[in-house]
């Protein structure tokens, strides 16, 4: 897959009449008065892009700072670290088919392999989630199953309701769509990616065991398909927001 577009919130383009317009009414603009906390700011690029930004007070003054799209930083954060997965794991199976390997290789890799397998996982859920998130309306509220006669506002949703249902249930009741219909396979790679980054975020070990023995998360890390989990972490996301993940024309990986 190739290196993806940044994005930013609220970011579109402007036509060369709209951004002339907008430079001339924002040299007669009147300065805010009041509270700033109380309104969202938003910039203005010199390649003619409007963006959302928000504030931030460095040494005692309001500067703007542009808000990225955190679903994409998230997507773009795992793909960087898929490289590094397959290149240790390479190394590591490599290393372990040659008798001549010194032990420490051998070591190096398993020790750096797993390390990004964590930051991998993490961060491809975290854009499934900032996706789901993202799409559940501010005045939204559903039926709470677990309390009969009650209903969940859109915080209580968010924090209350599991992965499987706020994409069959909540989803498909704000857009219409069911994407683990329409798309099982996809669907169904999003649901072992949530199991491998619930058992690394959970790590138990094999009770079996008098010791500490991660025999079964270690085996499940080096078996899965990280190239597949990306390909349909992308597939869920550009199917509630058209290529929002869209490759990036400079020809580097990442």
């Amino acid at each position: 897959m190739k290196h993806i577009k940044r994005k930013f919130l609220k970011e579109h383009k402007f036509t060369q009449d709209g951004y002339d317009f907008t430079i001339e009414q924002g040299k007669v603009a009147k300065k805010i008065k009041g509270n700033l906390n109380d309104f969202v700011p938003y910039i203005i690029t010199t390649d003619q892009k409007f963006i959302q930004g928000f504030f931030y007070n460095l040494d005692g003054k309001k500067v703007m700072i542009g808000e990225p799209n955190p679903i994409v930083i998230y997507f773009s954060n795992a793909q960087g670290f898929l490289s590094s997965i397959l290149e240790y794991r390479n190394d590591l199976f490599e290393g372990l088919k040659n008798d001549k390997t010194d032990v420490d290789v051998i070591l190096n890799a398993m020790f750096g392999f797993y390390s990004v397998v964590t930051s991998f996982s993490s961060s491809l859920f975290n854009s499934l989630e900032a996706m789901i998130n993202s799409k559940i309306p501010k005045d939204f509220t559903m039926a709470n199953s677990r309390r009969r006669n009650s209903t969940m506002n859109k915080y209580e949703v968010i924090r209350h309701t599991g992965f499987e249902d706020k994409i069959k249930i909540v989803l498909k009741h704000i857009t219409g769509n069911n994407f683990a219909e329409k798309k099982n396979s996809d669907y169904n790679e999003l649901i072992k990616l949530k199991t491998l980054r619930d058992n690394i975020t959970h790590a138990k070990a094999n009770i079996d065991y008098e010791v500490n023995y991660y025999e079964k998360l270690y085996t499940e890390a080096l078996d899965f398909n990280y190239e597949k989990s990306l390909d349909s972490a992308k597939e869920f996301i550009n199917f509630y927001e058209d290529n929002l993940i869209e490759p990036c024309d400079c020809g580097l990986t990442h």
